[in-house]
C-alpha cells in the first residue's frame, strides 16, 4: 500500500511543476530523493494558506499591471500621428535619422508616460513620408503611432 504525501515544490525548472503549487506523491520519492535535494518541502496547513495568500496577491497585481497597461496603450493611440523635421540632402534623403529617444520624448510631451527603447521598433527611415512605429507596452499589448518625417524649413 502506497502512501502519498502533500508537498510544495520549491525549485524552479522542476519536472513536477512550477514553483509554489502543491502536488501529492509517493513517501519514499519525497523523504529519499526530492527533499534531500532541497526540490520540494512537505506542506502544512499553515504554508498552503500562505502560498494561496501570495498567488492571490500576485494575480491582482497582475491584473493591476494589464489595465494599466491597457490604458497606456488607448492614451497612446489617440495620438494620431507624431511629425519630426529633418534636414533634407540630395533626393529627398533626409541626413541622420530619426532616433527612438526623439519619440519617446514626444510621447512623453504628449502622455507623460516614459517608455524604454527596448518598447519602440521603428523600420529604418531615410526619407521624407509617412511610417508606422511599433510600441510594445506588454507582451500581448501592442500600439501602433504613424510617424511623420517632415522636411526643415530654415
Amino acid at each position: 500500500m502506497k502512501k502519498n504525501i502533500q508537498i510544495i515544490i520549491k525549485q524552479k525548472n522542476s519536472v513536477l511543476g512550477p514553483v509554489n503549487t502543491t502536488k501529492s506523491l509517493p513517501l519514499g520519492y519525497v523523504f529519499n530523493y526530492l527533499i534531500t535535494n532541497n526540490i520540494v518541502e512537505i506542506a502544512s496547513k499553515g504554508k498552503i494558506k500562505h502560498i494561496n495568500m501570495l498567488n492571490n496577491i500576485k494575480f491582482t497585481q497582475a491584473n493591476i499591471s494589464y489595465n494599466n497597461n491597457l490604458k497606456t496603450k488607448s492614451n497612446l493611440e489617440k495620438i494620431q500621428k507624431i511629425n519630426i523635421r529633418k534636414k533634407l540632402g540630395q533626393n529627398q534623403q533626409i541626413f541622420g535619422r530619426v532616433t527612438e529617444s526623439e519619440i519617446i520624448e514626444y510621447i512623453f510631451e504628449l502622455t507623460g508616460k516614459k517608455l524604454d527603447k527596448k518598447q519602440i521598433k521603428i523600420s529604418n527611415m531615410k526619407a521624407i513620408g509617412m511610417y508606422d512605429i511599433n510600441i510594445r507596452i506588454q507582451e500581448n499589448i501592442n500600439a501602433i503611432i504613424k510617424l511623420q518625417i517632415l522636411p526643415n524649413i530654415l
